[in-house]
């Protein structure tokens, strides 16, 4: 997706059309995004939160707010315009049924789910609403200060009135948002959750390999920290095909060998994943332009040895 689907948050305050909001929810993301908004000077308007005492908290908490049971979702009647969907992804087509069957006509309603998109509230479409997803790329603890959008970029797909809306928030809270084809909703969340969760589960791979190696995780972070710290840094500055490094761009066939029949021997279970790991740092190394054709066919038949097993392996007197 180009530069030309992003739009950048330009203002601080409120816009004149829109000054009070609606929410189902009050976990994490949604405590972090009432508390932005009425910072802001929006009055949240009505607050539906499966545990009552924290709903009322985060009502006493921002100075507005009306308490409303799960249970009496249905019979709501708000002056806002805007509600929240907050809550987890599965429970989001239901609650969209069970909105749908009081008067929802000409509001925007925006479900905060990365993975799906506006068409969860279905229900709220036929039924007169205009309905779009607003999703933050960070993560939240619900003890987040006021300012914690500001920057953030935001996902955001639906009914053009509720991307109009979405657009408004963005811009009171000084994010920036960026227009996800609706039919692609999914990829886009897929991407979101590889940069948030994958570096953690690899480095957890990472700790795992490391114990084997050297019979303790004591050190780990230590050793290894600057050097995770630094590659990130300069991925996230230059750009990942610059900023490689390692024996697959240097095209060392002989030590890709190596790490694959050491962990082929010692840790299997890992063999796969470090071998497609590997299998995409190579194309990453040929189109930084710096791995010679020849060299990565080399590399991919020695990786597609171990995939699939036909590798003789020597010294295999691992446990």
């Amino acid at each position: 997706m180009d530069d030309s689907s992003f739009h950048t948050g330009a203002s601080l305050g409120p816009s004149s059309e829109l000054n009070r909001f609606s929410m189902v929810g009050s976990g994490a993301l949604g405590k972090a995004l009432c508390r932005a908004l009425c910072g802001l000077g929006l009055k949240l308007d009505q607050l539906v939160s499966r545990s009552p005492e924290s709903g009322q908290a985060l009502i006493n908490e921002v100075g507005s707010g009306t308490l409303v049971k799960l249970g009496a979702l249905s019979d709501i009647h708000t002056e806002s315009d805007l509600w929240f969907i907050c809550v987890p992804d599965d429970a989001i087509a239901q609650l969209a049924e069970i909105m749908a069957r009081g008067d929802c006509r000409d509001q925007v309603i925006l479900h905060t789910s990365g993975a799906f998109n506006a068409d969860v509230l279905g229900p709220l479409r036929v039924a007169g609403a205009a309905v779009g997803s607003w999703h933050p790329l960070q993560s939240f603890t619900g003890s987040e200060t006021e300012d914690v959008f500001r920057g953030v970029t935001v996902g955001i797909e639906g009914d053009d009135r509720a991307v109009h809306m979405a657009n408004m928030v963005v811009d009171t809270l000084a994010a920036q948002a960026v227009k996800v084809s609706s039919d692609r909703k999914a990829l886009y969340h897929a991407a979101a959750a590889l940069a948030g969760n994958a570096a953690t589960t690899l480095m957890s791979i990472s700790e795992e390999i490391w114990e084997r190696a050297a019979g303790t995780r004591d050190g780990f972070v230590a050793s290894m920290g600057p050097l995770i710290q630094t590659s990130v840094q300069n991925a996230l500055e230059k750009g990942p095909e610059t900023s490689l490094t390692g024996p697959i761009v240097r095209g060392d066939v002989g030590t890709l060998r190596a790490h694959l029949k050491a962990i082929t021997i010692y840790l299997p279970h890992l063999t796969s994943l470090y071998g497609s790991i590997a299998t995409e740092t190579v194309h990453l190394a040929m189109r930084s332009g710096r791995l010679k054709a020849d060299r990565a066919v080399e590399m991919l038949d020695v990786i597609n040895d171990y995939l699939v097993g036909s590798s003789t392996l020597e010294d295999s007197d691992g446990e």
